[in-house]
């Protein structure tokens, strides 16, 4: 027979587990999640965001706990009411491209004058992958040049309009009422290639092929 003083231990050993167990299914933690919806990537303000508590359990790693942390930062992409606001989804400064995309470290970004049907029917987006053909405008480029290609699988950060902006592709009713088209796209390039682009941009007119994103 099991003596009373170690039903009594297993007793409370258990009622500790449990105790615990609960504490920690219980326990919370303050995440940061955006107050209301934000359509165009600017710098947050306190008014923007809300400070949540939630299970523990359920906050990713990289949530931003602190609203002293997230306000006068970027959103890299557009928020919804009560989206929680991740710390590898904010940049410390405002871009000018809508997509939010950043410029990798080392390159120059650079804008490619294109029609929508030299540009796969306009059928490019931010985050595609595109190869520029380089096509030599007769009179304005030097006597011999033959088509070329200038760079292979760039990356695309942003597709601007005639107006001047970035172009809304998604929204096909604001298109449809302010007429905008396509006019460039803006990639990534090598800084070593920054005068030969220029120099393509003054003397050709470009065809860019879609390619497969890496």
């Amino acid at each position: 027979m099991i003596p009373r003083r170690w039903l009594l231990a297993l007793a409370l050993a258990a009622g500790a587990v449990a105790g615990g167990t609960y504490l920690a299914a219980d326990r919370r933690a303050d995440v940061v999640v955006a107050g209301r919806d934000i359509a165009v990537p600017r710098p947050l303000t306190r008014e923007d965001l809300e400070l949540r508590s939630v299970a523990a359990a359920l906050v990713p790693e990289d949530a931003v706990r602190s609203l002293d942390v997230a306000v006068g930062s970027v959103p890299r992409a557009p928020l919804m009411r009560g989206q929680l606001v991740l710390g590898r989804a904010i940049a410390p400064d405002v871009s000018e491209l809508r997509s939010g995309l950043p410029l990798p470290r080392g390159q120059r970004a650079v804008a490619i004058p294109v029609r929508a049907v030299d540009a796969v029917g306009g059928a490019i987006l931010p985050g595609s992958r595109v190869d520029v053909l380089s096509v030599p405008v007769l009179g304005r480029a030097p006597a011999g040049r033959t088509t070329e290609l200038l760079i292979a699988g760039a990356a695309v950060l942003d597709v601007r309009g005639e107006a001047g902006g970035a172009l809304v592709q998604s929204d096909a009713k604001t298109q449809a009422v302010t007429g905008d088209r396509i006019a460039s796209v803006v990639i990534a390039i090598p800084m070593e290639d920054e005068i030969r682009f220029a120099d393509r941009i003054a003397t050709s007119t470009f065809v860019l092929a879609l390619t497969a994103t890496k």
